[in-house]
């Protein structure tokens, strides 16, 4: 098995000892492995995806990281529709995207979000497709 070096900050490290502690796992590796294996699973099926999607796009990201998300959704004005802005509490923010569009491009702009070093979290539900 190979070995893989990675960084974490302080708040991942207290989120990977939290689910350590809930989930059972003997120890870190096999926590990032399971975690590594879902995000898998979710991009092969993103990947099934085709024709005309209508898809809701729900984003966490620190309040101070406003500038970078609304850059990344102009870069896909054609499928973003409707956008909602909502402030949490300990200066996180939520963005609600309402999505019409090819599948790949609403794909696109998903794995945009999702990749960026600006967004805590990045979930995508599927409305219907055509």
């Amino acid at each position: 098995m190979e070995i893989v070096s990675l960084s974490v900050d302080e708040e991942t490290l207290e989120k990977i000892e939290e689910i350590q502690e809930e989930g059972n796992f003997n120890g870190r590796s096999e926590l990032v492995r399971k975690a590594i294996e879902r995000l898998h699973q979710e991009t092969m099926e993103n990947q099934k995806l085709e024709g005309e999607l209508n898809a809701v796009i729900v984003a966490r990201h620190p309040y101070q990281k406003e500038q970078e998300v609304a850059k990344i959704s102009h870069e896909f004005d054609e499928v973003v529709t409707t956008q909602l802005h909502s402030k949490l509490s300990g200066g996180r923010c939520l963005k609600v995207f309402h999505t019409n569009g090819t599948a790949s491009k609403v794909i696109e702009f998903y794995n945009e979000l999702e990749g960026s070093k600006h967004t805590d979290s990045v979930n995508m539900l599927p409305q219907d497709q055509k």
